[in-house]
Parts: C-alpha cells; structure tokens; sequence
C-alpha cells in the first residue's frame, strides 16, 4: 500500500510540472514571441497556411521557453 502511494504521489507532482504553462493572451506579445522563436510557422501564418490557436511559456530545466500550437487550413 506505502508502494502505491508513493507512485500516486510522484505521479501527480510530475504531471503538475509538466501543466505548468502560462499563455500569452496579448495579441502584440504572442506575435512578436512567435516571429523570434518561430519565424518558418509565423511565416506560414502571415500567408494565411496556418492557424495559431495558442502561444504560451513554460519553464523547463530553469529556463523559460516559448511554445505555440497551431494548425493548419
């Protein structure tokens, strides 16, 4: 029982890192991160190829990192 709660506990604060994600909801801001960090997708959406539906920073190993998601028309 002490075993399968210690994996229940180690896997509940692992997916809380992983979840740790900030979006950005100022359009300005999320342009100007995605043309620096993503300048062949911000490409694609100024030509109307694609759809960004979400910019967002996250923090892996101390460091804080830009991802998007996005898809395509």
């Amino acid at each position: 029982m002490k075993k399968i709660l210690s994996l229940l506990v180690m896997a509940i604060l692992m997916s809380s890192c992983l979840t740790n994600k900030k979006s950005i909801r100022d359009y300005d801001e999320s342009m100007r991160l995605v043309r620096l960090h993503f300048p062949e997708i911000y490409q694609m959406y100024c030509n109307g190829a694609v759809v960004i539906t979400d910019v967002y920073t996250f923090e892996r190993d101390g460091k804080e990192r830009v991802g998007i998601s996005y898809r395509y028309r």
